[in-house]
């Protein structure tokens, strides 16, 4: 009971004296778990909920459990990609019968996601830590995360982007430390290289891209390597094979890798990364030529600030080698930027509370103004995909087991899982009614336009 009660007063103290600190995560929490609860399952989700063989459905099928996620993913290897890591983490939260536990881990992943990039920048700078920056960090992945929706509030793509920045921020987080060689440090090490390398193919590689270059850093000036350091390179090296070399990757991957296909590659991501990211570039700018010509950074921090930006690039122009590359994908070069530039913002403005309490204040008003129609378009798809989940459950107690639901309207806002992403349509052997007809237990579901039922 003495210890019980020691540790909920360290606990009261701690927030007590990180209220500001606490109050600013709270907020962000809540306002991702309104949006994940307002965003219902989509798209692959529906494909997830069962033990993976082949992306159409098949006419027996187990729902997924937690202990089937090890033979589910191996044929997911086979069969589809080797992103393995990824995708254990969709199908654990698909075996639950409510999107309820989503939304809650969701909303903290998204708040470990600020508190790593602030942890990230202020171990750099080696600044005390700042309430107003970690609500600013909020509003720079608020407006700058390309397609929020699919890669935040869409239960896929979160597993594919929200967490796996997660695992590759933490990898780089761990490095920067210069960890002695011993068992818990090791295991670390290869725990967290295999699983970065093992998350996807462009934001991973540019995080080890990363460490390389701070290891570099540390030859070249003090002439030693840590050993830990290496052995997590290496691992993330075989999880990045491993996930690379999967059978079904092999063959979903394959493409045309002329120079002329890799230059159209090359030109269309600049345009489609330029139009997202043209103001953060511009205040990368900025804060830059703000803390070179004020004297406010050292030459290491600009190294530092330097190795992000290369991370930036790495894995946004890595996608030029893909069959594919939506906008989506850019999310981890989004958080190296990002980065890159609350490194800059402690360096310039770490004293300056008051111009910080100002520009938050004026973000704020942004933010507003961004999430009011962002929410709106979300809350109408939510209660459009409410009313076909109740026609459909409506089919489930008639004969035949029919249904026929309204195809959604149009998405007007990126914030919005279900814009860009395949959904029901009119047909019943279309892939997502296929596959949504296995999810509910009905015999099929057609679609129909409003007014034109």
């Amino acid at each position: 009971m003495i210890i019980i009660s020691k540790k909920s007063n360290d606990i009261y103290c701690f927030i007590k004296k990180n209220r500001l600190t606490v109050g600013v995560l709270v907020i962000i929490f809540a306002i991702l778990l309104i949006l994940n609860s307002k965003t219902l399952y989509t798209a692959d989700d529906y494909v997830y909920r069962f033990v993976y063989h082949l992306p159409t459905p098949e006419k027996h099928m187990e729902k997924i459990t937690t202990s089937l996620i090890p033979y589910s993913m191996w044929n997911h290897y086979l069969n589809w990609n080797g992103r393995f890591v990824a995708h254990s983490i969709v199908q654990y939260f698909m075996q639950f019968d409510t999107k309820i536990p989503f939304n809650i881990f969701n909303s903290l992943a998204y708040v470990g996601l600020v508190s790593l990039i602030n942890w990230i920048s202020l171990k750099v700078t080696d600044k005390k830590n700042n309430p107003y920056m970690l609500a600013l960090i909020f509003f720079f992945t608020w407006f700058f995360i390309p397609f929020f929706g699919q890669s935040v509030l869409w239960l896929s793509g979160s597993g594919n982007y929200l967490w796996m920045s997660l695992i590759y921020l933490g990898f780089v987080l761990f490095n920067l430390k210069n960890h002695e060689r011993n068992f818990t440090n090791i295991l670390s090490a290869i725990l967290l290289g295999v699983l970065t390398g093992a998350g996807n193919e462009n934001s991973g590689p540019a995080a080890v891209l990363i460490v390389l270059l701070f290891m570099l850093r540390r030859f070249f000036k003090e002439r030693k390597v840590s050993s830990v350091v290496v052995i997590g390179i290496v691992s993330s090296a075989i999880g990045f094979l491993t996930m690379m070399l999967s059978p079904g990757s092999q063959k979903r991957g394959t493409m045309q890798r002329t120079f002329e296909v890799i230059q159209n590659n090359l030109q269309d991501i600049f345009k489609l990364s330029f139009n997202d990211l043209k103001w953060a570039y511009l205040i990368f700018i900025v804060l830059l030529l703000l803390a070179i010509g004020m004297k406010k950074i050292t030459f290491d921090e600009l190294l530092t600030v330097t190795f992000f930006f290369i991370g930036h690039l790495a894995a946004i122009y890595a996608m030029a080698f893909s069959p594919e590359h939506p906008e989506r994908t850019f999310f981890g070069g989004v958080m190296f930027l990002g980065i890159a530039i609350f490194i800059l913002m402690y360096c310039v403005f770490s004293n300056a509370r008051i111009s910080l309490l100002g520009l938050t204040a004026i973000c704020s008003v942004c933010f507003i103004f961004s999430f009011v129609p962002a929410y709106q378009d979300i809350n109408l798809s939510y209660h459009q995909t409410a009313n076909q989940y109740e026609a459909i459950k409506k089919a489930q107690h008639e004969n035949p087991k029919n249904a026929t639901v309204q195809i959604l309207t149009p998405q007007k806002s990126k914030y919005n899982a279900t814009n860009g992403v395949i959904g029901l349509a009119k047909e019943p052997w279309q892939i997502m009614n296929r596959w949504e007809s296995k999810f509910f237990g009905v015999n099929q579901i057609s679609g129909y336009y409003k007014n034109q039922k």
